[in-house]
C-alpha cells in the first residue's frame, strides 16, 4: 500500500456542526460513509467511541486523534474536522477545535503510524494550526497540511 497522507482521500468538513466529543466523532464517522475502504460504518464508529473511553488521543493545542483498529474497514480512512467553537474531549474536557479521525484495519499499523508522525510533524510547524483554523475553503485547508 502505498504510504497514507495527511491531505490524500481524506473526507473534510471546516464547518462541523456538533458540540459534544461523541456528536463530533459521530459526524466525522458519517463523513466516511460511501467510502469504499468502509464495509460496517456502524463497526467502525463503535470502535472509535470504544477507544475513546480507554483513553481520548490528543495531541495538545486542540487538536483530537480519535481512531481505532477494526474489521469495519478495509484500508486506512481519515475524516478532518474542524469546529468553529472548542468542543470539550476527553475527562478534562480538553477544547478541541481540529479532528482528525482514522479507521485502521489489521493490516496497515505501520502505515497508520507513519501517516500520524506525518501529521504531528506537520502540526508542529510554527503557524500550522493558526492557518487551518483560519483557512477559508477546503483547498486551502488540505495546502497548509502539504
Amino acid at each position: 500500500m502505498p504510504a497514507v497522507t495527511v491531505t490524500g482521500k481524506a473526507r473534510i468538513v471546516l464547518g462541523v456542526e456538533a458540540t459534544t466529543e461523541e456528536g463530533v466523532i459521530k459526524e466525522m464517522i458519517r463523513l466516511l460513509a460511501g467510502c469504499p475502504e468502509v464495509r460496517d460504518l456502524q463497526g467502525l464508529q463503535r470502535a472509535v467511541l470504544a477507544r475513546q473511553k480507554l483513553q481520548t488521543p490528543l495531541l495538545g493545542n486542540g487538536v483530537a486523534l480519535p481512531h481505532a483498529r477494526t474489521a469495519a474497514v478495509t484500508e486506512i480512512v481519515m475524516a478532518i474536522g474542524r469546529c468553529p467553537e472548542p468542543v470539550a474531549f476527553g475527562p478534562d474536557k480538553t477544547p478541541v477545535r481540529l479532528v482528525f479521525l482514522y479507521g485502521v484495519p489489521a493490516h496497515c499499523i505501520s502505515e497508520y503510524l507513519a501517516a500520524v508522525a506525518q501529521l504531528a510533524r506537520a502540526l508542529k510547524k510554527a503557524g500550522t494550526i493558526e492557518a487551518l483554523l483560519a483557512a477559508p475553503d477546503e483547498a486551502r485547508f488540505r495546502k497548509v497540511l502539504q
